[in-house]
């Protein structure tokens, strides 16, 4: 509700209403101290009255907490950050904390205020953060501001972290192609030095690389590009890939965003996806499954809910949903991935290691999902 001046109303307007000054209505909201029963349900029929809503960070910033939960993340319209919150919002929605959500989308170099200060501003009672890459202050800064931290996809020894292992789930995605028969393979990920998140790009990146060379095949350069995330980009990129005179015959994307980009790619310059060109992404998305992408699952929604319940025991808020087991990396195999049809380098070229998991991929085609028994690098 307004005032009269078409302003929000205020604490000062309330203490008007209730013929009161401004700290008794503030000890009132705050509960900070007492205050006579006949002006408490003065003041309470006043915020009735006129409507008014007290803003929990100014709060927080008088009693030295709050009642709210910070969320820090990179990319909040993203598909894998949303399935990610979308476990977080269903743990807190029945607590008594209220949600407030900053999208950081510079790098760590370029931002005007560190993760660790926007914390220690609003002073919230909890503070979850998502794929956000930290360094010494932010963490100083943690600690500065005495709240609970709890981290997701971001690494830590200090405070509670769950994270999955991306250079063996890029090991994954690239061992499935080399099992269906590929050796020209490309890579299509984030442009790594201008990255805002947690470098999982570059650790699938390094994966991809260890599965080349353990199968003896050759990285070549224009097979590995990179650039700022998107579905665009990517496009771009796999259009200048799928232009060259040797081609990949598959390429792994770093996300499934940036999958659906080669996906695009293909579909424009008339290349069939999986005859011509198979496709892997990353993350299992819900769009992945509408679109057929073969990809590597990763827990989005249960590492948020983990993160919720963390949250929640460490404000010693009681609760009564067990914590679930963070699941280990999936490949989940669609339709846009198949044996390779084209000529390609003859089978001698490949080790002993890689025909071997050829056989036994190639076995288990007919199932829809295969699953690699990895663990996550924390819990």
């Amino acid at each position: 509700m307004e005032g009269s001046t078409g302003r929000p109303v205020t604490m000062a307007h309330v203490a008007l209403d209730a013929g009161v000054s401004i700290p008794t209505v503030s000890r009132v909201i705050n509960g900070s101290a007492p205050v006579a029963p006949d002006t408490r349900l003065s003041v309470l029929r006043a915020i009735e009255h006129l409507g008014y809503h007290p803003n929990p960070m100014a709060r927080g910033l008088s009693r030295g907490y709050s009642d709210t939960v910070l969320v820090i993340l990179p990319h909040i319209t993203e598909p894998s950050a949303t399935l990610r919150l979308g476990g977080l919002i269903g743990v807190l929605r029945t607590s008594p904390y209220e949600l407030h959500l900053v999208d950081l989308e510079r790098p760590v170099t370029e931002r005007v205020r560190q993760v660790g200060e926007i914390v220690l501003r609003n002073r919230p009672a909890g503070v979850v953060v998502i794929s956000m890459s930290l360094d010494e202050r932010d963490h100083q800064a943690f600690h500065d501001a005495g709240v609970p931290v709890v981290l997701v996809d971001s690494p830590s020894d200090e405070f509670p972290a769950d994270t999955v292992d991306d250079v063996a789930g890029g090991e994954m995605a690239t061992r499935h192609l080399i099992a269906l028969g590929h050796r020209r393979i490309g890579f299509i990920g984030d442009r790594e030095e201008t990255t805002v998140g947690i470098p999982a790009s570059a650790d699938r990146r390094r994966g991809y690389q260890r599965a080349m060379a353990a199968a003896r095949l050759e990285v070549r350069p224009d097979y590995v590009r990179t650039a700022p995330h998107g579905t665009e980009t990517a496009a771009e990129l796999a259009e200048q890939m799928l232009a060259l005179t040797e081609p990949p015959s598959a390429i792994f994307a770093a996300s499934d965003i940036q999958a659906f980009g080669v996906l695009t790619a293909a579909r424009s310059a008339r290349v069939r996806v999986p005859d011509q060109l198979s496709v892997i992404g990353f993350d299992d998305i819900f769009a992945a499954s509408l679109m057929g992408l073969t990809t590597v699952r990763q827990p989005l929604e249960v590492s948020g809910r983990r993160a919720g319940l963390r949250l929640l025991q460490m404000l010693r808020h009681t609760i009564e949903e067990q914590m679930p087991e963070l699941p280990p990396l999936e490949l989940v195999v669609r339709n846009s991935t198949a044996p390779v049809l084209t000529a390609q380098e003859p089978l001698s070229t490949v080790s002993f290691e890689a025909l071997d998991m050829a056989t036994k991929v190639s076995s288990s085609l007919t199932s829809a999902v295969r699953q690699d028994q990895l663990v996550p690098r924390r819990k």
